[in-house]
């Protein structure tokens, strides 16, 4: 029974290594094409999420660039190169954003140990987010509220400095924040096709 399940899982991650990878290459011509203009630079990107120690951020992507996850700790999480962005902040400048909230407050320690995360439930919403005014371009953040809310931001403070643009403790921090639309899943089938098909064009 073991050696059954683990079969099946390990086909589950070849797949989804397989839509990384696509989604991985196909970030990578979008990111590419924007610093091919002039007017945009090349920025690291990472997450940080204010929902709560039961939650983590599964996976998120910005402009289809993939953002990796953000754990339990709340932020940052992982840094991933790249994004572009204007090197003058310009008004009404937006990203998309697409994102996978997991809860582990039902987690059945037992299950997820073995593997199995049947108990661990995920919410999925994605949003066109502006991105808020910065003197020179930095980091990208992106900051993860409860109720699908997300705001984005960039310059050299990292989170927890007194200089970047939000603040641990502020309690109105989701207040001008962006709800996003809850879906399905973070890319259809067709969409999934067309980066493909895009990111073979480049290779």
């Amino acid at each position: 029974m073991k050696k059954i399940q683990t079969k099946k899982q390990m086909s589950w991650l070849q797949k989804l290594a397989l839509c990384l990878l696509v989604l991985t290459v196909a970030g990578c011509a979008s990111v590419q094409a924007g610093i091919n203009d002039s007017n945009f630079t090349p920025v690291s990107l990472t997450g940080v999420q204010h929902i709560g120690p039961d939650f983590n951020i599964s996976d998120f992507y910005v402009d289809h660039t993939s953002g990796s996850n953000v754990g339990r700790g709340g932020g940052g999480g992982g840094i991933v190169c790249c994004v572009a962005l204007p090197k003058k902040w310009r008004p009404n400048f937006t990203v998309e954003v697409r994102w996978a909230v997991g809860d582990w407050s039902k987690q059945n320690k037992e299950e997820t140990a073995l593997g199995n995360f049947q108990s661990i439930t995920f919410e999925r919403y994605k949003a066109i987010v502006p991105v808020e005014k910065y003197e020179e371009p930095g980091k990208v953040y992106v900051h993860f509220f409860k109720g699908g809310k997300v705001r984005v931001v960039s310059g050299p403070f990292g989170y927890g400095s007194k200089e970047h643009p939000i603040q641990r403790d502020d309690p109105h921090a989701a207040d001008t924040a962006t709800v996003g639309t809850s879906v399905n899943a973070l890319f259809t089938p067709e969409e999934l096709a067309e980066m493909k098909r895009k990111s073979r064009g480049n290779t």
